[in-house]
């Protein structure tokens, strides 16, 4: 059995959220791969579903560098492929500040949330 993607979506939803490390809060973090993680098999099985809502640091190069669980969605499993899939596969534009690539947080929900 395929992996489902964790939504109907092609990547999570996500407007830029303010970079957190920026001074002023000028600064926002973009996209420029974020494909969206499968559904563990484990969790399909349960029926589990939910949002998880990531912190995640993303480095003056634009990579993921730590991603820690701000919110859970209320199941382990489905929290941790969520943060796997943005710390192995996700890229971002990095945050620049007065015309500086910098390091900067985000938070970034994602939804998990079954076929009827």
């Amino acid at each position: 059995m395929a992996p489902l993607p964790a939504s109907d979506a092609t990547a999570p939803s996500l407007d830029p959220a303010p970079a957190e490390a920026a001074p002023g809060g000028g600064a926002q973090l973009q996209y420029r791969s974020a494909p969206p993680p499968p559904y563990p098999i484990a969790a399909i099985r349960l029926g589990q579903q939910g949002t998880v809502l990531l912190r995640i640091r993303v480095d003056a190069e634009g990579n993921p560098v730590a991603v820690s669980i701000e919110k859970s969605s209320g199941s382990r499993v489905l929290d941790q492929a969520a943060r796997q899939q943005v710390l192995r596969h996700w890229h971002f534009v990095p945050a620049i500040v007065d015309g500086q690539a910098i390091a900067a947080d985000g938070l970034v929900p994602i939804d998990f949330t079954l076929p009827r």
